[in-house]
């Protein structure tokens, strides 16, 4: 799977997967609350609804990328970082694994369930 697909999927099953717990909750929790006061550096207005801070979250990814390589060497040759040799027949099998680490953070905004303050329900009961 390619980066940008495992990126795309990720955030898509994970925004999907709150949606789905805050359309689906039943027991009182709430999931991804919206806030009635700004955090510094940590909320955003609701572009929807000035009246609402949405919370800030960073997801963290940390990934191996992988790449390996087989080849057919002679003798005592060697290619990359040796993984696994095999003889197969009269031929030499080397597979080599090269592994690199990236870690980010992708900061996102998560669908939030709007939780209305005392003054919300204040001004609903006048």
């Amino acid at each position: 799977m390619e980066l940008k697909e495992f990126i795309k999927t990720a955030l898509t099953d994970i925004t999907d997967a709150i949606k789905e717990l805050q359309d689906g909750l039943q027991n009182g929790a709430i999931v991804s609350p919206s806030m009635p006061h700004a955090i510094a550096n940590k909320t955003i207005v609701d572009p929807e609804n000035t009246h609402i801070n949405r919370p800030i979250s960073k997801i963290d990814f940390d990934v191996a990328i992988t790449v390996g390589n087989a080849d057919k060497v002679g003798g005592n040759g060697k290619i990359g970082i040796q993984i696994l040799s095999a003889q197969i027949g009269n031929e030499n099998v080397a597979h080599s694994e090269n592994v690199s680490r990236m870690t980010f953070s992708i900061p996102i905004v998560l669908p939030t369930y709007h939780v209305k303050s005392k003054m919300e329900i204040a001004g609903e009961t006048k």
